[in-house]
Parts: C-alpha cells; sequence; structure tokens
C-alpha cells in the first residue's frame, strides 16, 4: 500500500479539470462485461495474459485471496490524485491482455463495476494502446470462492476455508 502512496502524479494540469475530467470519463465509460468464475479459471490454467484485480480493502484480505491478484483498493480509484492507480496501471496494469476485477459480490453499482469503469477512465487517459479487455467477475470473490476455494493452487485461503465477511 505505501508503495502506491509513493507516487503521484495529477490526472490534468489543473485539479478542477482533473475531477471533472474524472467525471466525465466515468460517465462515457461503457460497463465492463461480466466473466464467470469458470471463464476466469480457464485463462488462468492455460497461464493466459490475464491479471486479476482485488479492489477490496485490506481488512477483507485475510478471509481469502486469489492468488497472483494485485490489490488496488476501491478508495484509491475514487480519490482525485491518481498516482497510486497510475503507478498500479504502469507497473502491473498495462503489460497484460485481460484485467479480471472483483470484490465481494461485484453486484452492479458497486465495487467491483465501480473500479473496472474507473479502470477504463484511466487506460484511455494515458493512452495505453493496445488497452487490456477489463472484465468484472461474475459473482465477485464470495462466487469464486464457494466453486474453486478447495483448489490450493488458485487461493489463499485462511485455516477453516472461505467465510465472507457479513454484507
Amino acid at each position: 500500500m505505501q508503495a502506491f502512496a509513493a507516487a503521484a502524479r495529477p490526472l490534468c494540469r489543473d485539479s478542477h479539470a482533473s475531477a471533472s475530467g474524472l467525471l466525465r470519463r466515468l460517465l462515457s465509460t461503457k460497463p465492463a462485461p461480466e466473466l464467470s468464475s469458470e471463464e476466469l479459471v480457464k485463462k488462468l490454467d492455460a497461464k493466459e495474459s490475464v491479471l486479476v484485480l482485488d479492489v477490496r480493502s485490506a481488512e477483507e484480505l485475510p478471509a481469502g485471496v486469489i492468488k497472483g491478484s494485485l490489490n488496488v483498493p476501491t478508495p484509491l480509484w475514487k480519490q482525485p490524485d491518481t498516482g497510486p492507480v497510475d503507478k498500479a496501471i504502469q507497473e502491473r496494469i498495462r503489460h497484460v491482455k485481460e484485467v479480471v476485477v472483483h470484490c465481494l459480490l461485484c453486484a452492479p453499482g458497486k465495487r467491483g463495476p465501480t473500479a473496472a469503469a474507473a479502470l477504463q477512465a484511466r487506460l484511455s487517459a494515458l493512452g495505453v494502446a493496445p488497452a487490456p479487455r477489463v472484465s468484472v467477475l461474475a459473482g465477485g470473490i464470495d462466487a469464486f470462492m464457494k466453486q474453486y476455494g478447495g483448489r490450493g493452487d488458485l487461493v489463499t485461503l485462511p485455516p477453516g476455508g472461505w467465510k465472507p465477511p457479513a454484507h
């Protein structure tokens, strides 16, 4: 988390333009398509160029994670200072063909879909080309863990297995 806080680059030169520009991009961005847990596992098993982006808070991570995922919590996607998000894009996201975003449940209007829209907007603003395909994990990590929580090659779980936080 501290690594993300270290880099700071404004969205635009004018801070007022930063907020309004980001809002315009978010409103004009098409919702990211959903990807099922089964489809994600096929891609992971085939070693495709896919990055799982976990937007849950640090407090939620001990419940379980998809191995190799990158955690960039939702509040970072909502800040006017895009430095932490831009750092993640430059270091990890721009180098893959697909990014699958997830939160706990990934219901419409919730953290996963909102972060996916923000990611699409930032990729566009930064001129990342070709931009990776952005999708949302259908049902979030809760659905994924219920189906694949037994696969130690895919997930890291605490003793006792998947116990999602109350929602």
